[in-house]
């Protein structure tokens, strides 16, 4: 359910407001709206083609594009063909 809230979300919404309804609203717990300008940034690199980058995250982690992508459920705010290429590796 939550993916389809999130694809949802995405088609009405501006990116940053499906983000901090996203992340605020479809985990739990909430994750803080810090987050926003990460997920941004490895949404933008994965729409790239970009997934092993690292980013270092609000809370001191680095993690990868990719794991960033899969740990904040980002997909729905994936270009399609990337996200097709992220479930075939």
């Amino acid at each position: 359910m939550g993916r389809l809230q999130a694809e949802e979300m995405v088609s009405r919404l501006k990116q940053e407001q499906a983000l901090e309804w996203h992340l605020g609203c479809n985990h739990f717990p909430p994750i803080h709206k810090s987050f926003i300008p990460i997920a941004q940034e490895a949404i933008k690199l994965a729409n790239q083609g970009i997934h092993d980058r690292i980013i270092k995250m609000p809370n001191g982690k680095e993690l990868t594009v990719e794991a960033i992508i899969d740990g904040l459920h980002l997909d729905s705010f994936l270009d399609q063909d990337e996200y097709e290429e992220l479930l075939e590796e």
